[in-house]
C-alpha cells in the first residue's frame, strides 16, 4: 500500500484503491469491483457494484482534480453515486470547493496513509440513462 501521496502515476493510485476495495471493508460495504468502464462519452477508472445492485463509478487523477469532477458528474448519467479519488495533497485543495462538488452530487475520497477517507458522500440519484446503467452493471 502507498502512503500519503507517494502514487508515482494515475495507475498506481487505481491500483491501491481496487486492492484497497477488495481487501478491506468498504465505506460501500463488500463490493464487486472493475477498471476501465468504456462508454460514449469516455472511460470510467473504477465501477463497483455494492450488495443491493447500486453502482458506483471513480475517477481517478493525481493533481488536476477539476478534471475529474467534470468526469464524475458525466458518470452520474448511468452511476447512483460517482466520487473524484486523489492523492491526499491534492484532496486537501480539492475539499475547499465543497460546494462544486455538492452541486454535481459528487463525493471525494483518498488515503490518508493506508485508510480511506470519504470527505464527502454524495446523496443516491437514479441514473438518468438506466439502460447504460444496466451496461455497467452487467461489466462488473
Amino acid at each position: 500500500m502507498h502512503t500519503a501521496d507517494t502514487f508515482p502515476n494515475e495507475r498506481s493510485l487505481v491500483h491501491s484503491f481496487v486492492e484497497y476495495l477488495r481487501a478491506a471493508q468498504s465505506p460501500w460495504g463488500p463490493l464487486d469491483v472493475t477498471v476501465e468502464f468504456f462508454y460514449q462519452r469516455g472511460r470510467v477508472d473504477v465501477i463497483a457494484s455494492t450488495a443491493d445492485g447500486e453502482v458506483v463509478a471513480f475517477e481517478a487523477k493525481l493533481t488536476r482534480w477539476r478534471d475529474a469532477l467534470q468526469q464524475a458528474y458525466r458518470n452520474t448519467c448511468f452511476a447512483h453515486r460517482s466520487y473524484v479519488l486523489l492523492p491526499r495533497a491534492a484532496a486537501r485543495v480539492a475539499a475547499r470547493y465543497e460546494v462544486e462538488f455538492a452541486r454535481r452530487r459528487v463525493g471525494l475520497c483518498y488515503f490518508e496513509g493506508s485508510e480511506l477517507v470519504v470527505a464527502f458522500h454524495p446523496s443516491r440519484e437514479e441514473p438518468i440513462q438506466p439502460w447504460l446503467l444496466a451496461q455497467a452493471a452487467r461489466s462488473i
